[in-house]
């Protein structure tokens, strides 16, 4: 606590510790400071070094932080068109497709989703976004096909119902309604908390 208050950067060792024997302290407030600081950490070495892999890691906390219109920001300033691995332009699109996702810019983060997904189709992030997004709104089905095609390449079934139940939290109520009524066609007792939340037996 008083690292993260002073803005000093935590160790590996104190980070595992946060997420497995101390993850009662690890509170909202104290992951988004870690984040925050993260983000920071890695954004100026961005500006020191202009590496690509340090706005990837960089936007990916500060989505953590609350802070996505920063991620926005330093990764609309690359122009990936001069870049040659296809793995570092695909974790691009991927976050920056993540960022435009939580500003609700819904078609470009489904268009940096599909160039993703184009350069890696073996790789199972650009999936999950596209299956996220078209979640948000309400291609349920499409949203579907892409978390199955996640699944395939590596990401866990788990990780999915966690993704979905998210999703399902933010959604305002009429799509919340028809995700409920998606989720329980496919499987009542997979999704059963989707039946709680609505207040059916």
């Amino acid at each position: 606590l008083r690292k993260v208050d002073g803005e000093v950067r935590l160790s590996e060792d104190e980070v595992a510790w946060l997420l497995t024997d101390g993850v009662d302290y690890f509170t909202p407030e104290l992951r988004e400071g870690y984040h925050r600081i993260e983000a920071d950490f890695h954004a100026d070495a961005f500006r020191k070094n202009r590496d690509p892999w340090s706005a990837v890691n960089a936007s990916s906390h500060y989505r953590k932080c609350r802070e996505s219109k920063t991620a926005e920001s330093i990764l609309s300033s690359i122009d990936t068109a001069g870049l040659k691995s296809r793995k570092l332009k695909s974790a691009l699109c991927t976050t920056h497709g993540g960022a435009k996702r939580d500003l609700r810019k819904y078609e470009e983060a489904l268009d940096l989703g599909a160039q993703a997904h184009q350069m890696t189709p073996l790789d199972f992030r650009p999936c999950t976004l596209l299956g996220a997004v078209n979640m948000e709104i309400g291609q349920l089905q499409l949203g579907q096909s892409w978390f199955d095609k996640a699944v395939e390449r590596g990401f866990s079934e788990k990780q999915v119902d966690r993704e979905l139940r998210s999703i399902f939290m933010r959604l305002e109520k009429p799509k919340q309604e028809a995700l409920r009524n998606h989720l329980l066609s496919i499987d009542s007792h997979r999704y059963s908390w989707a039946k709680r939340k609505s207040g059916k037996q």
